[in-house]
């Protein structure tokens, strides 16, 4: 079928192609780098749906950029590259909070022996920790619950207002700083996180250690495994009565930074 035809028959311009491609663009950075929306998960014919959907639900509420309907196709090609850059920056602003615990569920694995049980993640379909599947999983299900799937949205729909198609990213200071704090924040969190089990852990590693020095015959290796993982285990459930709060907090605080960055 001929596009300028299907063009003709639905009533658009060339200019309000090109700025549904860019919202396009932009709504697929979202789905490349968000929590949610990034998981591979389910067919990927939904997600491209949904992709669909959610353009053509924006797209009455984005403003013409400044080169529409020019047919300037480099330029168009790098805007497009823009808006795709500008979706992923404001995923990964809150995906971090969800990597700490991924980050510090594998940390924990490595301190109760359980760095090699790996799973398959449907989510993400890669092999994973067990304990890093299970925080990730527990704070993507917190994620949901606060409907920061619904904030993410809602600041998406907003950039467009702040950040109007062609403009560019943010300045280059401000995003630059952003990924810094983000970065040692993730590991801030990452070590917030597993600091409880890792002290539990190591004590036991130095009790078992001292064990080993007054009484040589005692087979510690063998012992300090399942104590391990078994004084682990119980330090992990009680710290997961605060766990939820402090996901919780860091999701609130990483969303706002986002939107922050974004101007909103």
């Amino acid at each position: 079928m001929d596009p300028m035809a299907l063009m003709d028959f639905f009533g658009f311009s060339i200019g309000e192609v090109e700025r549904m491609m860019l919202v396009m663009a932009r709504v697929s950075g979202i789905f490349l780098s968000a929590p949610f929306f990034s998981r591979t998960a389910g067919p990927t014919r939904i997600k491209a749906l949904l992709i669909i959907v959610l353009t053509i639900v924006l797209y009455p509420l984005v403003s013409p950029w400044s080169h529409e309907g020019q047919g300037n196709m480099p330029y168009m090609l790098y805007a497009a590259v823009v808006e795709l850059a500008i979706g992923i920056v404001i995923g990964l602003l809150v995906q971090w909070v969800l990597l700490a615990a991924q980050v510090a569920g594998s940390v924990l694995g490595f301190q109760m022996g359980l760095s090699m049980a790996m799973v398959m993640d449907p989510t993400s379909g890669i092999q994973e920790g067990v304990l890093s599947n299970m925080l990730y999983l527990t704070g993507l299900m917190l994620f949901l619950a606060m409907n920061g799937h619904h904030m993410l949205l809602e600041g998406l729909a907003r950039s467009f207002h702040v950040l109007p198609l062609g403009q560019g990213l943010p300045g280059g200071n401000a995003l630059l700083e952003a990924a810094v704090t983000a970065v040692l924040g993730m590991f801030k969190l990452a070590l917030l996180i597993a600091a409880p089990i890792i002290t539990f852990t190591t004590v036991l590693y130095l009790g078992m250690g001292l064990i080993n020095k007054a009484a040589p015959q005692i087979q510690v290796f063998f012992l300090s495994m399942p104590v391990a993982q078994m004084i682990g285990v119980l330090a992990l459930g009680l710290y997961l009565t605060v766990f939820g709060d402090v996901m919780m907090r860091e999701i609130t605080l990483s969303t706002g930074a986002a939107l922050k960055l974004m101007g909103l």
